[in-house]
């Protein structure tokens, strides 16, 4: 009894022994699959964020050249504007020109005449008030166009605000780096029985079958009294 007991004690504690050491393998290989997962999930974040900054890059470079040629359209407006105003001056200048060669024509005509007296005078008055006349629409021109000048100045700055406003606004927000994955806690080793364990298993399966084998004498004992 006391070797039977031995026996089934030895072989509990090696099966116990042998279960704790699978539950210890299949949590490794738990582990091991949850920290990959974990490098591969960091890793793709890691190459979306770079392919986000290499966007941005690429954005704010043509974000910079759009901003170029806006300031070279903005140039190009005002330049134009500028020449409009130039040239308006200039034709108004030769018509202030033309129309003072004209009076004073009108007048060495009439001197050349040898009239004078009151006809004279008058046709002098005329040519005088037409010269004013003359020169005061020229002047209300000099100031339409320095108005229209100025106002084409505000509306190509306003033009490039906008354009540069709109070119800003199509720029991709900067990219921030993912939070890393959590790495997954290592398993806690599953002990398994210790020789101590073992010992005692062993120590009351002899109790046990000393007991039992005892028990069994003193029965066997009994029944040949009895016969």
């Amino acid at each position: 009894m006391a070797a039977s007991g031995t026996m089934s004690a030895v072989a509990q504690h090696k099966e116990a022994q042998r279960a704790a050491a699978r539950q210890n393998q299949v949590n490794q290989q738990a582990y091991q699959r949850n920290l990959q997962i974990a490098r591969n999930n960091d890793e793709m974040k890691k190459k979306a964020y770079e392919g986000q900054l290499i966007a941005q890059s690429e954005a704010v470079a043509a974000y910079n050249k759009e901003l170029a040629i806006n300031q070279v359209e903005a140039d190009r407006a005002t330049n134009e504007a500028r020449q409009q105003k130039i040239e308006k001056n200039t034709a108004a200048s030769f018509e202030i020109e033309q129309s003072i060669a004209a009076a004073i024509q009108a007048q060495g005509k009439m001197l050349s005449t040898g009239n004078a007296g009151q006809s004279f005078l008058l046709q002098t008055l005329q040519a005088e008030r037409e010269l004013g006349r003359a020169g005061a629409q020229l002047d209300q021109t000099l100031e339409d166009a320095h108005i229209a000048y100025a106002r084409d100045l505000q509306g190509n700055a306003l033009d490039h605000y906008s354009a540069d406003a709109a070119d800003y606004n199509k720029l991709p927000a900067n990219p921030l780096a993912q939070q890393a994955s959590f790495i997954p806690h290592k398993p806690i080793k599953v002990q398994g029985p210790s020789g101590f364990s073992l010992l005692a298993n062993i120590g009351t399966s002899i109790v046990g079958g000393v007991a039992t084998g005892y028990g069994i004498h003193q029965q066997q004992q009994i029944i040949d009294q009895g016969a």
